[in-house]
């Protein structure tokens, strides 16, 4: 598994090669804290998104780094705000 860091001015987004990404303020944080969403890659779009719902492109890839960039200029804000809840973590107990 990969972890990819993209800092964007609403929000840090780290990308997993096994098909989610996390969600932190943009601001520098500890290896302790935890994600204010957890995203599904599939919400990054299909340019990105595998039929296995992974990741389809490399992390370092430019295609990746424009729909994560897309994805928190729509999204980012809202997401460090608590706005979208806690993504694919939500349904979990």
């Amino acid at each position: 598994m990969t972890r990819k860091p993209f800092p964007t001015p609403e929000a840090l987004i780290v990308v997993s090669s096994d098909g989610y990404f996390d969600v932190f303020p943009p601001v520098a944080r500890s290896s302790n804290d935890k994600p204010k969403y957890r995203g599904v890659i599939a919400e990054l779009g299909p340019t990105v998104r595998s039929q296995d719902d992974r990741l389809s492109v490399r992390p370092d890839s430019t295609v990746l780094d424009a729909a994560v960039s897309t994805w928190s200029g729509s999204h980012g804000a809202a997401a460090v705000r608590g706005d979208l809840g806690l993504g694919r973590n939500d349904s979990k107990p």
